[in-house]
């Protein structure tokens, strides 16, 4: 059995104005300059840079998560009513279309949060929407969203409240919602002040390994048994070792924080693959003859690209990092680039093949996957339908 070492000492708030509550969750217009470790918020990157900011504005990074009038779909709006939402999954109160603030995804799925008002956090509701099929798919996510999974969703995401005697976060705060600048390019504060390039992270002088660490912070699946949710439950998502402090991209290794209260399978040398795990990490990989003859564990649930990424022979070998072939943004005379046309520029013949040696195994909703990450040459897999198109809202529409 791992530790279950509790959290001693909480860091102070930061300066008031520049964080925001998860209690209250407003969306930020815009933040001020800082120091160092400030964190100083997407629109501030934007005066600056331009192009990139705009490229980032359209890429799926900035829509990860919106007020609902902002990025609800213009689709569950008119199906809400037809099978859609009923309730709230912690409490179980009845909630409807009006309670609902905050929506999360809009490409694959689409999930809701309505106020859970015992705790003063925030609860999914009972039912997602499934774009591409039109359903609504049963959803039973039962903790509280800002100490279960932010990390993933915001930036600047920082644990400022903790019951020692259980390891509970009571309260956290982040700089803004959705991967913002930051999240891959470290605190920005300094680099405002000085314009220096040398004063924030970039990617192009980085290491692979380094680079794809700062990927891997989010396209993960680990269990977390240092940082508990408000109901109690081991969380998914990786907040800072230290209470009071954020990810700095290029600066930390998430992977040393605290790794045997961390079971993250592939990134941790005795977190084997091949295990059967339990709770969120069940039935995470494909362990059938394939994957135990060749050695290649493709996912069998979503956002584990990483995981698989670290197997194959481009990591391995230290050939390519996740920036090789996908880009946050676009940036003056580079424009973003195309995954899918990737392959080829290495590989002329059959493997740069991308359905046949990439095939959609990940399951993240109903008849939806996402392809698969280790590169296996030897791939006899075939996979599942993708998601595709353009999601409508229902603002403007």
């Amino acid at each position: 059995m791992r530790s279950k070492h509790l959290l001693t000492g909480l860091a102070a708030l930061a300066a008031a104005g520049v964080l925001v509550s998860c209690q209250n969750m407003p969306m930020p217009a815009g933040l001020s300059q800082g120091g160092s470790d400030k964190f100083v918020g997407s629109e501030t990157c934007k005066g600056c840079h331009l192009v990139e900011h705009k490229s980032w504005s359209e890429s799926l990074h900035s829509k990860m998560m919106r007020k609902k009038e902002d990025g609800i779909l213009k689709d569950v709006v008119a199906r809400w009513n037809d099978g859609g939402p009923a309730k709230g999954n912690v409490t179980g109160r009845a909630a409807k279309l009006d309670d609902v603030q905050y929506v999360v995804g809009s490409y694959w799925k689409q999930r809701f949060l309505i106020k859970n008002e015992q705790t003063g956090g925030w609860q999914f509701m009972d039912k997602q929407f499934n774009r591409m099929s039109g359903k609504w798919e049963a959803y039973g996510q039962k903790n509280d969203w800002d100490t279960q999974c932010a990390t993933c969703h915001t930036t600047g995401y920082k644990v400022t409240g903790v019951d020692e005697a259980t390891g509970k976060v009571l309260e956290a705060t982040m700089v803004e919602h959705n991967v913002g600048c930051e999240a891959c390019h470290g605190p920005g504060g300094a680099h405002v002040n000085s314009k220096n390039k040398k004063d924030i992270f970039g990617f192009k002088n980085a290491s692979h390994e380094q680079q794809s660490m700062v990927c891997g912070y989010c396209h993960v699946r680990v269990e977390n048994h240092k940082y508990k949710t408000r109901q109690g439950n081991d969380s998914e998502h990786v907040p800072h070792a230290k209470a009071g402090e954020s990810f700095k991209a290029g600066q930390d290794d998430w992977r040393k924080w605290y790794p045997d209260q961390l079971t993250a399978p592939g990134v941790h040398a005795e977190d084997a693959l091949d295990k059967e795990y339990t709770g969120d990490l069940k039935g995470m990989w494909l362990l059938d003859e394939q994957s135990k003859k060749y050695g290649f564990y493709d996912a069998n649930k979503h956002h584990q690209q990483y995981q698989e990424f670290l197997q194959s022979k481009h990591y391995k070998q230290d050939l390519m990092n996740c920036a090789s072939c996908h880009s946050a943004h676009a940036s003056a005379g580079k424009p973003m680039i195309k995954p899918r046309e990737t392959c080829k520029q290495c590989h002329q013949d059959e493997l740069g093949n991308v359905d046949k040696y990439m095939p959609a195994t990940g399951k993240t909703a109903g008849e939806l996957f996402v392809r698969s990450h280790t590169f296996n040459r030897n791939q006899s897999r075939k996979g599942g339908p993708v998601a595709s198109g353009t999601p409508v809202l229902q603002k403007g529409k």
